[in-house]
């Protein structure tokens, strides 16, 4: 099942076009990502702790709708094709007021071992948890 994250949009957001800036569209998803990793346990002051953490290597987006301010945005996060080190996060984004699909967007991403500078592997029990989710 996916995760879902709401965020406002602001009104610092818009562009010199009346609407939310591209380049923001990646700052939500983040904030969708990061939450989606809490809610499956995967502790951020805990990936701080070991000096580990999520780094993405390549990101897909497809843009369909604008977003402008006041709405907000309603982001379903997906965990897919995970492996030991790497795997994928895919994310929709709708808008809140109409529920119209604005963003797709599929990031390749892996676990990354800051201290030792090399990707770091999953804990069995984050696999498992990952590939439960795979079909849904």
């Amino acid at each position: 099942m996916p995760h879902t994250t709401e965020i406002p949009v602001l009104w610092s957001h818009m562009d010199a076009n009346g609407h939310v800036n591209n380049g923001i569209y990646q700052s939500y998803f983040d904030e969708a990502r990061i939450q989606a990793l809490e809610n499956e346990g995967f502790s951020i002051q805990e990936m701080r702790e070991k000096k580990v953490g999520p780094v993405m290597v390549k990101a897909e987006l497809s843009y369909y709708k604008p977003l402008r301010h006041p709405d907000a945005v309603r982001i379903e996060t997906g965990f897919r094709e995970m492996s030991k080190i790497k795997g994928k996060v895919v994310q929709n984004m709708f808008r809140v007021s109409d529920g119209a699909l604005v963003c797709e967007a599929i990031f390749s991403a892996l676990f990354f071992d800051f201290e030792k500078n090399r990707p770091w592997k999953l804990p069995e029990a984050f696999l498992e948890k990952f590939k439960s989710d795979e079909g849904k």
